[in-house]
């Protein structure tokens, strides 16, 4: 078993990368005309398996997202699918878990 957190056991598979990179979540139930369809991201760290970000505004555990990332420098942009794992408000932002439904690839980095 993994090192343990304030909140019990260790269950990152993958390693983090702290970075600091805006992303937009858009709830895959939420309807394109409902103005909460798309959650601005300030991602603060991020793995091959799923992200920690600072949100918007609230978005409900077990939620399908998905996460577009902007193109960054040399870095193309990408889009992947994700489930909220944790939303707890932090004033008036929201800190968010949330897991890629597939891990990226090694060869494309992180970070």
């Amino acid at each position: 078993m993994g090192p343990a957190s304030r909140d019990g056991p260790e269950r990152r598979q993958f390693s983090r990368s702290a970075v600091e990179v805006p992303a937009t979540a858009v709830r895959r139930s939420t309807p394109l005309e409902d103005q909460r369809h798309v959650v601005s991201l300030h991602v603060l760290n991020v793995s091959r398996g799923g992200l920690g970000a600072l949100a918007s505004d609230p978005l409900e555990e077990k939620e399908s997202v998905v996460v577009f990332f902007p193109p960054m420098g040399p870095r193309k942009g990408r889009d992947t699918r994700g489930q909220v794992v944790r939303c707890v408000e932090e004033g008036d932002r929201y800190a968010v878990g949330i897991a890629f439904d597939e891990p990226w690839p090694v060869r494309e980095g992180i970070g």
